[in-house]
């Protein structure tokens, strides 16, 4: 009997390195983002964290980038943006901000998005001292078109739910479903090939080489923030107009019915950022501006879309209470712009933000 353990053990320390092996692979490799994330979504945040420019990185998930960005964070920053690409122009230096920055917006970004960002900076440990808020009008928006289908709603209401006291539906996250993956022997020999194997620069995110501001695709800056091209950034205003005329033909986006703020969204919106508060994270409120000719259709579809005027009251009337520093509107003439400040019909110019934000309050630094 004694023979036959000390047999058996001896097999198992045979086998033991082997094992070791091709979980360590398995885990660490992961080409299908099993255990880790997105190989390409993993190498994009490294890069960021390197310090380095990205230029085909259009076709990865944001938000899984932005998760993998978060966690690998070594200590809370000093200043962080939220937002959608509406604010993926607000740099540093735009913001006023000294020390640590990155700018977290992504592109459709929705209230799920919102809150999702917050509660993964609270469960990693990484809520920044200061946090420039760019709220979009459709955030209290509780209708279907108001929700971007890429965006994490689990996670949302887990942090609704576990952290804010809240009782929405989410489900346990659990790698169970996936640890059979581990000692797969097929998901071993896949993970070292791709380990072994050279990749098409067009298949990895691109470091940005020669002139950074002539290139020919969009940018993500080592800060987060979006540069998009040349060619963009220069359209002639004929483009620019015709562009916020056509979007204006149809309904607003992601304000397809919204006559009024949900009570429900406000209301969480509001403990959350009580949540803030109380952790000690000093908050700036902004509204970028729309286009002329777009925010015209919202004036004269009041019943249909009066949601995103109404919106801008809410988040005024908030800062107020709170005592937060709110900067900007979604109506232009208020933010003091016209039709030459914007790229696009939703998109305000970088160099016309200063229009309407001063930046965060030093003093609360």
């Amino acid at each position: 009997m004694v023979k036959g353990m000390v047999k058996n053990l001896f097999k198992l320390l045979l086998v033991t390195p082997i094992l070791l092996l091709l979980v360590c692979v398995n885990f660490y490799v992961d080409t299908r983002g099993l255990f880790q994330g997105g190989q390409f979504e993993r190498e994009l945040a490294a890069k960021l964290h390197e310090g380095k420019a990205i230029s085909n990185f259009q076709k990865l998930d944001e938000r899984q980038i932005l998760r993998l960005y978060i966690k690998e964070m070594k200590t809370p920053y000093d200043t962080l943006v939220i937002g959608s690409s509406r604010g993926l122009q607000i740099t540093a230096a735009i913001a006023g901000a000294d020390g640590t920055f990155y700018n977290a917006g992504m592109t459709g970004e929705d209230y799920y998005d919102v809150v999702g960002t917050v509660g993964l900076l609270h469960s990693y440990g990484r809520l920044p001292k200061n946090m420039v808020m760019v709220l979009d009008p459709w955030i209290l928006s509780a209708q279907p078109d108001a929700k971007n289908k890429r965006s994490d709603k689990n996670l949302a209401n887990r942090f609704l739910t576990e952290t804010l006291g809240f009782d929405e539906p989410y489900t346990e996250e659990s790698f169970q479903w996936n640890t059979e993956a581990l000692v797969a022997p097929d998901y071993f020999q896949t993970n070292m090939a791709y380990f072994f194997s050279d990749h098409s620069e067009e298949e990895r995110p691109s470091e940005v080489t020669g002139d950074i501001y002539a290139q020919e695709t969009e940018i993500k800056m080592t800060d987060g923030t979006l540069l998009y091209t040349e060619e963009y950034r220069n359209q002639v205003q004929q483009e620019v107009d015709h562009d916020a005329q056509l979007r204006a033909t149809m309904p607003f986006m992601m304000c397809g019915f919204y006559p009024q703020p949900d009570t429900k969204l406000c209301k969480q919106f509001t403990a959350m950022v009580d949540f803030l508060q109380e952790n000690g994270v000093e908050i700036t409120f902004l509204l970028t501006p729309f286009h002329p000719d777009l925010y015209a259709r919202v004036e004269s579809h009041m019943d249909t879309e009066g949601g995103v005027v109404y919106s801008e009251s809410f988040f005024y009337a908030l800062a107020q209470e709170k005592n937060i520093p709110i900067y900007g509107s979604y109506n232009p003439e208020r933010a003091n712009c016209d039709r030459e400040d914007f790229y696009d019909g939703l998109h305000i110019r970088r160099e016309s933000i200063s229009k309407f934000f001063r930046g965060i309050d030093t003093e609360l630094v």
